[in-house]
């Protein structure tokens, strides 16, 4: 096996601890912090909206730190913000301190230490079988699902606040090894390329421009297909945000343990990885974006019918066409990026999309947690997102791929 492909398996291992802990294991942490302090539920859903705003008034501005700086540096950055946002998370006694520990410490760094960097180098790196790549990285958030019974295992067992701590102690543990070895890889990687474009005298970068566009970030901000991709992402991010920040509470409220919501959780993220990798394989030989449009179909249909479904059999089986959806969305979207836009500007060009995408990821949590606590139920939220599923689909069904005149 190429040694690159090592690079992408550690980093779909530290994506999955990441994202255990930080994206779906605080999911459980939601039931504790209605009982302790009897907040709202829309306003505890107000910190993760929060959490993906910061990733949009920062995102330009990480993306551009990332390709000045390089993403090597930055990953030991974010991976102490990130650990630093639980210790104060197991601190917290009021809301705001919720929303400081949550944006500004757990998300800031998670996308500064584990998600951003990483991208960009698998980014740089893979020409070929790019999405492939891809959906071995993102397959990290599916595997993940083993992590998230383990979050609520322990709130039960010693608190949330300990769970805290102990969350960040274990990203501190796994983190910093697996991107000292990302590290040396991405390292040789670069030289073996640079020597490879010194010994064929610019051969090298002719077939690379042949692959990929290269647009600036002015360039693609002109580009119709950048506004259209960006907006349907954002669209899809508010369905897959409000069900995931309110999955366990809803299935609470309709008699699940906490222990038994949070497993399913975390099935739910389990049955997604193999998706991750499939779709990521058809990506690299039929056309991404159609494949994108049949899974928001999928997306619309399965979070409509968990919104209405009364019986636990009826939810668990669309709760898996959801799993597989998702798995199969997040997969495609770091290369269809890739391809339309190329890698000169990766990480900048994704910081500014993802500030589009916040409008989305802000208001799904919000909307599920508003009409929650005025009708006392998920079914018209869970109903508006299977519409906003269809209208992503328009939008990915007019984002053609970009042409760039060659000079």
């Amino acid at each position: 096996m190429e040694r690159k492909w090592w690079l992408v398996i550690a980093g779909c291992v530290t994506h999955a601890v990441n994202t255990g802990f930080s994206y779906f294991g605080m999911s459980a942490f939601f039931p504790s912090f209605e009982r302790e302090f009897g907040w709202s539920r829309t306003a505890i859903s107000g910190a993760f909206s929060l959490a993906r705003v910061e990733s949009g008034l920062l995102g330009p501005i990480e993306g551009y730190f990332i390709d000045r700086v390089g993403p090597r540096r930055v990953m030991y950055i974010g991976i102490v913000i990130c650990v630093s946002g639980f210790v104060a998370l197991s601190f917290v006694d009021s809301l705001p301190m919720l929303y400081v520990a949550i944006v500004l410490g757990i998300v800031l760094g998670s996308s500064l230490g584990y998600h951003m960097p990483i991208s960009l180098l698998i980014a740089k790196i893979f020409h070929e079988r790019r999405s492939l790549a891809f959906g071995i990285f993102r397959m990290g958030p599916g595997l993940s699902g083993a992590i998230v019974p383990l979050v609520g295992a322990m709130i039960v067992w010693w608190g949330w606040r300990t769970a805290a701590v102990l969350s960040g102690c274990m990203l501190l543990a796994a983190g910093v090894p697996i991107a000292y070895l990302i590290n040396r890889i991405a390292d040789a990687e670069e030289r073996d390329r640079e020597l490879a474009s010194a010994t064929n005298a610019g051969i090298g970068s002719t077939a690379h421009r042949s692959l990929d566009p290269q647009f600036t970030l002015t360039e693609a901000l002109r580009l119709k297909a950048f506004w259209f991709l960006s907006v349907a992402m954002a669209l899809r991010h508010m369905v897959t945000e409000g069900v995931s920040v309110h999955f366990v509470i809803l299935l609470v409220d309709r008699g699940w343990s906490t222990e038994a919501a949070s497993s399913l959780l975390g099935v739910s993220a389990l049955i997604g990885a193999p998706t991750r990798v499939g779709m990521g394989w058809l990506g690299d030989i039929i056309d991404k974006r159609k494949l994108v449009i049949g899974l928001l179909l999928a997306l619309s249909i399965s979070v409509c019918v968990m919104g209405w479904a009364a019986g636990s059999l009826v939810f668990t089986i669309f709760m898996i066409v959801y799993s597989l959806a998702y798995g199969g969305l997040a997969s495609l979207q770091e290369p269809i990026r890739a391809d339309y836009f190329g890698t000169k500007a990766f990480a900048t060009i994704q910081g500014v999309s993802r500030s589009i995408t916040t409008a989305g990821t802000f208001m799904g949590p919000i909307i599920a947690g508003l009409f929650y606590d005025y009708t006392k139920s998920y079914a018209v939220a869970f109903t508006i997102f299977a519409v906003v599923s269809l209208l992503s689909m328009l939008l990915m069904f007019l984002a053609k791929p970009p042409v760039k005149e060659r000079v």
